[in-house]
């Protein structure tokens, strides 16, 4: 009995410690996931705004300023300090470029042009790096 009290409590204590580990794991990855999560949401409801010819200026340029402040930020996130990598920042330049072009008070189908550059320019790295 001695020993089945053991084994159970070291199978309770072994999912406990498996179940920190993984937390611990997913924590790791916050940071760009979470830049992944808010590129995605700007690109979906711009993507939207200009496929429903709701192209309004405050809110497309609002969008505008997430994307170019992200694009920013990719680097950081994605790289560890003092690490290079020259095709992941080529993809990164890529949507920078991209974001960059996309004229918030253009009229809607430009607008849509210029956000399916984007969104080839997140797929393109996506292909690689997912």
């Amino acid at each position: 009995m001695r020993y089945l009290i053991c084994l159970v409590v070291g199978a309770l204590a072994g999912v406990i410690v498996a179940g920190m580990f993984t937390s611990a794991m997913q924590r790791r990855n916050a940071w760009p996931r979470a830049l992944m999560n808010v590129m995605q949401h700007e690109l979906g409801a711009a993507r939207s705004a200009a496929r429903d010819g709701a192209c309004t200026v405050p809110a497309q340029a609002r969008s505008a300023a997430h994307l170019r402040l992200v694009a920013g930020d990719l680097e950081g996130a994605l790289l560890a300090a003092g690490t290079k990598d020259r095709v992941l920042s080529q993809y990164i330049t890529d949507f920078g470029k991209a974001v960059t072009a996309w004229d918030a008070a253009a009229a809607c189908p430009r607008q849509a042009e210029a956000l399916t550059t984007i969104a080839n320019a997140c797929e393109a790295c996506h292909r690689d790096y997912r």
